[in-house]
């Protein structure tokens, strides 16, 4: 095996696990019950950090929470969608 034969697989593989990925998120993203726990618990862990630090850091919480639901299609700046 040579190299472009171990850059041919590599590059197959890396193709192959961002389809995985976006696969499971394309269906998370239909989920809606999946979303609404989703969002249950990432306002729990928010709600926790915050009494944790005594909401001195909370904007950056909610930066943080924003950054972790968008590309998970649970922008809650956008209306809900159907």
């Amino acid at each position: 095996m040579g190299i472009a034969d171990i850059s041919a697989v590599s590059s197959l593989l890396s193709r192959f696990r961002k389809e995985l990925w976006m696969g499971i998120f394309d269906r998370f993203k239909s989920n809606r019950q999946m979303q609404d726990k989703t969002k249950d618990m990432s306002d729990m862990a928010e709600r926790k950090a915050n009494d944790r630090t005594g909401n001195k850091y909370e904007s950056q919480v909610d930066d943080a929470q924003q950054k972790i639901e968008g590309p998970l299609g649970m922008d809650r700046d956008r209306p809900e969608q159907p």
